[in-house]
């Protein structure tokens, strides 16, 4: 079911949803670092506030990086169902066909040598037998 969205377009949309979400990673990313920074400067352990918040943040940063794979799903699906992947189909069973028949003529045209190199062994033989006859004959050995 063709959609009508070219591949570029998908490709485009795909990589504009790419970078949101890279730039919500560093940003993500960014709050753990200062986070990490803060308890360094203090020389002292998280409190269970700053754990809290980090952990928070990292399952948010794991959402994230989720959403990479549903992202990458996703727009196979839409390529999958594009105009041009669609058209692409329909040429690539167009030539398996003619695949199809190409080899079904190489197949007879295969049947037709082995009979002919049938008839050919055939003649060889028949052509050698002659041959020993018009020796013998020639011969006077008849």
């Amino acid at each position: 079911m063709p959609n009508g969205v070219t591949t570029q377009e998908i490709v485009d949309d795909a990589k504009a949803a790419r970078s949101s979400l890279a730039e919500m990673e560093h940003l993500i990313q960014g709050e753990i670092d200062e986070l990490d920074f803060t308890v360094f400067q203090r020389g002292d352990r998280m409190t269970a506030a700053e754990r809290k918040k980090r952990q928070e943040l990292r399952a948010s940063q794991t959402e994230v990086r989720e959403a990479y794979v549903a992202l990458a799903y996703f727009t196979l699906r839409r390529l999958d169902q594009s105009e041009q992947v669609s058209q692409l189909q329909l040429r690539m069973r167009e030539i398996n066909q003619g695949l199809s028949d190409d080899l079904a003529r190489l197949e007879k045209i295969e049947g037709f040598a082995a009979t002919a190199a049938k008839i050919a062994d055939t003649v060889a033989k028949v052509t050698a037998k002659l041959a020993q006859v018009a020796a013998r004959v020639s011969t006077g050995g008849l």
